[in-house]
């Protein structure tokens, strides 16, 4: 039984250092190859809108010095007398509004002309592949 146990004892420890041997000699250190793609993507830019047309207006400046000669002009003219009253105030305020409506438009177009160049200068695919030990 000695013999049996000092074969099997013996037996585990090449067994075991085979083990450890064997898998430092295997033990290689991985390298790793990263490769960055940059893709274009393939966002479509779409038509601007046409222009605006704008409809002729007109504006008649009306006191109580030309009213009568005012009311019988308009009236030749178009056939009917209709007032749209507008103080001088909101005048101002109306002005002020296009004023404001005009900026936000301009500064719209801007925000759109610079998306659409940001993605026609997206640069093509580049290939830098990168090795790092892991």
């Amino acid at each position: 039984m000695k013999k049996s146990k000092k074969k099997l004892g013996l037996f585990s420890g090449l067994l075991l250092s085979s083990f450890i041997l064997t898998g430092c000699f295997s033990w290689t250190e991985e390298k790793v190859v990263v490769q960055t793609k940059i893709i274009k993507p393939n966002i479509p830019t779409q038509a601007k809108p046409k222009p605006v047309q704008m409809n002729k207006v007109k504006f008649y400046v009306v006191t109580k010095k030309n009213l009568n000669e005012f009311m019988a002009k308009f009236e030749k003219e178009t056939g009917d007398v209709v007032f749209y009253a507008i103080s001088v105030r909101d005048y101002e305020d109306l002005a002020l509004n296009l004023a404001d409506l005009r900026r936000y438009l301009q500064q719209q177009d801007k925000i759109i002309v610079y998306y659409e160049k940001a993605i026609k200068d997206i640069p093509e695919e580049k290939n830098t592949p990168e090795v790092k030990s892991k």
